[in-house]
């Protein structure tokens, strides 16, 4: 675990040399793997799925076996690229008219997401059936965006944005990620999400939010 306000200094010195950059803050997670070194979250996921042994790629298909499927999950994770940048963008608005226009923004990403996630045929995963690190690296932010929204910004993300804008296949998508097993284990907690952002984004709270009090 890295603390992100004191890094230690190997861990500067592994990201420089995974980033080629003899400068730069270093973001986590790095991955240490025999001889590599790799960053970047859907990247570090994506080399788990495919060459960490023990990972039950036939089982549970974290790495799809075919060209079609990736092209689908690269498609996938480019979208889910602006969905955090936007979830950020709410988080760390200054000002309630701020929070409104980063939230109509970002309601305009999800519905990219719900379309992708219509073209689906059969299954509740993206890949239908097969739980894929598409799933991997989306959980976390699934799991934060039901937190956080409430305490900080007042919005019942299940009411306020799945709901109202009849997000439907997005809206069952998300809870059969989130009530996956492994999804329920891995999970931080939530005091830990909420003191995370209070200590790097968040220093407007919405009128009415529960942090507000």
């Amino acid at each position: 675990m890295i603390d992100l306000s004191d890094k230690p200094a190997d861990f500067l010195e592994k990201y420089q040399l995974a980033s080629g950059r003899s400068y730069g803050s270093g973001l986590v997670p790095l991955l240490e793997h025999r001889d590599k070194l790799v960053i970047e979250s859907d990247v570090v996921t994506k080399y788990v799925s495919k060459h960490i042994e023990g990972v039950d790629r036939k089982g549970d298909g974290l790495y799809p076996n075919n060209t079609e499927d990736e092209e689908l999950i690269d498609t996938f994770l480019d979208e889910w690229g602006s969905i955090t940048d936007r979830y950020y963008s709410i988080l760390t608005a200054t000002s309630q008219q701020e929070v409104d226009r980063c939230v109509a923004t970002w309601i305009q990403s999800l519905e990219t997401i719900e379309r992708i996630l219509k073209q689906r045929t059969t299954g509740d995963y993206l890949l239908g059936t097969d739980f894929s690190y598409a799933e991997c690296i989306s959980a976390p932010w699934i799991q934060r965006f039901y937190v956080t929204l409430p305490y900080f910004r007042g919005i019942n993300f299940h009411d306020d944005i799945l709901l109202a804008n009849n997000f439907h296949c997005l809206s069952k998508w998300m809870n059969k990620v989130c009530n996956r097993s492994s999804c329920i284990e891995s999970k931080c907690p939530e005091e830990e999400m909420i003191a995370a952002c209070k200590r790097y984004y968040v220093s407007f709270i919405s009128p009415n939010a529960s942090g507000f009090l």
